[in-house]
């Protein structure tokens, strides 16, 4: 594993920074912020270099390194979001492999799963990377994948916009209406998709309440007119 003043000395990543060497990693910073979703206003595709935003609850953007990779073709590195955003309740989608031979910055869109609103900055500490030297993979490397930034970023605007709902990750709060509501549909669909037991259900009921009625009548009128005799001869009968 390569750690400390080497990684900075093998120039793997141009732009980082001695201050962010810890142990046996290096920290990224976040350099650019993108919004996601087609509500994003067309002022705010890109937070400014010297800004920031709130994430709200369920939000997500993307962060785009700072630094930018010059793998050579015997290292290849490994990132991991830092435990100071996953311990606020944010999350990343994409982490992993930082191939051999790549040059370019990397991207991960960025999620709040929690509660309440939680800042992203530029110059962030968001990704820890872990360097492993290894054979040289030069004869395995069939196309390139470098990325030049500008276009990136094009690129993570125009899939910011197009690719990802405003009701993306859009999650029910489950409270006790939310079960009543469901409990009712449950209901109601049950009924309506067995209609035969709905009719046989529906007749007793009737029947039942018929019944309850005709006796419910029939002692109003014994107790009201004094019996069967004073009843009949109230009708005339």
């Amino acid at each position: 594993m390569i750690v400390g003043q080497k990684i900075i000395d093998l120039k793997l990543v141009t732009g980082a920074s001695l201050a962010n060497l810890k142990h046996g990693t290096l920290d990224l910073t976040i350099g650019s912020i993108i919004p996601i979703g087609k509500q994003v206003d067309s002022k705010k595709k890109q937070i400014s270099r010297e800004g920031g935003c709130f994430l709200e609850p369920r939000e997500m953007v993307w962060g785009l390194s700072k630094e930018e990779f010059d793998m050579p073709g015997n290292v290849t590195g490994l990132a991991t979001l830092k435990t100071a955003f996953t311990k606020d309740g944010i999350l990343a989608l994409n982490v992993g492999i930082i191939d051999s031979l790549f040059k370019g910055p990397i991207s991960t869109a960025l999620i709040n799963f929690s509660d309440r609103p939680r800042p992203i900055r530029i110059g962030d500490r968001f990704f820890r990377l872990v360097f492993l030297e290894h054979d040289d993979v030069s004869c395995f490397h069939s196309e390139s994948e470098n990325i030049d930034r500008d276009q990136y970023l094009r690129d993570l605007g125009n899939k910011s916009y197009a690719d990802f709902a405003p009701s993306f990750l859009n999650i029910p709060s489950f409270d006790d209406k939310y079960y009543t509501d469901k409990f009712w549909s449950i209901i109601g669909n049950g009924f309506w998709n067995n209609k035969s037991v709905t009719f046989l259900i529906a007749a007793f009921l009737g029947i039942l309440l018929w019944f309850q009625f005709s006796q419910g009548f029939g002692t109003f009128l014994w107790e009201k007119f004094g019996g069967l005799e004073e009843i009949t001869k109230h009708f005339g009968l």
